[in-house]
């Protein structure tokens, strides 16, 4: 007998406002398309090795994947609110007949786009408009030798951090990992299990 996975609610912290961005994204990048990716989906953090992107792009031509770096300025005034340093690792294959340099750097150019455009604050629930936004080539032979490119596309933007979902109802993430530096960020070499492939808690 399975045991139901019991509710855990999210107060504090950038999950809401990840799948905010997260749904914001697909409405303009995600379908079958050279131009979009396959999925946009919330991630764990910055990723660890070229096998980890080749994880994610596994039988897709792009992805597009969403992140919460760091969390300053946090104000409880009004309510919980923090200036989160957000990331968007987009990746690419050929596909389509085009390279995926070209079709990479289309899908960032489409993520700022639509992070700047003049509806995005409130469309993605915001206190304020994205700032400081970025974008950085994650070049690598290794990445290229499996036929992937990757762009990073950073920015900053205050949210709410307590607007409450239920963890339950969201994918599970298996395997947390930081990897491949992209600006100033600290780049950590390990992979982190937390739960098994058959959703047993690990150490």
């Amino acid at each position: 007998m399975t045991e139901q996975r019991p509710e855990l609610r999210t107060p504090g912290s950038t999950v809401a406002a990840a799948e905010r961005i997260v749904a914001w994204l697909k409405t303009a990048l995600q379908g079958k398309t050279p131009d979009r990716a396959d999925v946009v989906e919330r991630h764990i953090g910055q990723f660890n090795s070229p096998e980890e992107v080749k994880r994610y792009l596994s039988g897709r031509t792009g992805c597009i994947r969403v992140a919460a770096l760091r969390v300053r300025d946090i104000n409880p005034r009004g309510g919980l609110s923090g200036l989160v340093t957000w990331v968007a690792y987009i990746m690419a294959t050929d596909s389509w007949g085009y390279s995926r340099d070209v079709r990479c750097e289309v899908l960032a150019g489409k993520v700022i786009k639509r992070l700047l455009s003049s509806d995005a604050t409130a469309g993605m629930g915001a206190e304020r408009m994205a700032a400081d936004v970025r974008a950085d080539n994650i070049y690598s032979a290794s990445l290229d030798g499996l036929g992937v490119t990757m762009w990073a596309v950073t920015w900053e933007q205050e949210f709410r951090l307590d607007e409450e979902i239920d963890l339950a109802a969201l994918p599970d993430f298996l395997r947390l990992g930081a990897t491949l530096r992209s600006g100033e960020h600290t780049e950590i070499n390990d992979v982190i299990h937390v739960r098994g492939d058959d959703g047993t808690e690990t150490d």
